[in-house]
């Protein structure tokens, strides 16, 4: 199979699954029971197999599924909810994980909206053929994460090669846009 076909299959079902996993949460904020992909551990640990789709440099196209752990062990709503996460975003020519602060902004005036950050510690692999960097690189770096109502996402990161690396590999700043959380 060629690979414009193999990427135009994967993102069509990551697509189904990003839709099936907001349609979950939709349905659990209206009082039904969980549906779809979302994993309820207990009440406050949560495991959202695909949450985002996005394109970034230097992984290119990823998508991303995260563990969320909500500080707060009432279910109410708030107008700043805390949570620790943990993701992982394989893509074609590289991956991350990483591990930080999830704050949720929603305001009791607007049902519908709510802003999402995330301030988080990552550890970046290339393979493959990365944007301006060289494959089968490890990084170490940050990044903020910004999601307006659930759908549209930036984030941007600052990336330190790990120092065992035989190449000579300068740091970099890196950027992800998509769709999802």
């Amino acid at each position: 199979m060629e690979s414009r076909t193999y990427c135009t299959i994967v993102t069509i079902l990551l697509l189904i699954l990003i839709i099936n996993t907001i349609s979950s949460q939709e349905s659990e904020k209206k009082g039904r029971p969980n549906q779809g992909l979302v994993f309820r551990l207990s009440e406050q640990d949560v495991i959202l197999p695909i949450t985002a789709i996005e394109w970034g440099y230097p992984d290119r196209w990823s998508f991303t599924s995260r563990y969320i752990h909500g500080f707060h062990k009432e279910k109410k709503r708030r107008m700043w909810d805390h949570n620790l996460g943990v993701f992982l975003s394989p893509g074609l020519s590289g991956g991350r994980l990483g591990i930080g602060y999830l704050g949720i902004y929603s305001p009791a005036s607007l049902r519908e909206f709510a802003l999402f950050s995330e301030l988080r510690g990552i550890l970046l692999r290339t393979w493959g053929n990365p944007l301006s960097v060289n494959p089968n690189e490890t990084f170490w770096g940050a990044e903020l994460k910004i999601c307006i109502s659930w759908l549209l996402n930036a984030s941007v990161g600052y990336y330190l090669p790990i120092k065992n690396s035989t190449k000579n590999t300068d740091s970099f700043l890196g950027f992800h846009v998509g769709i999802g959380i």
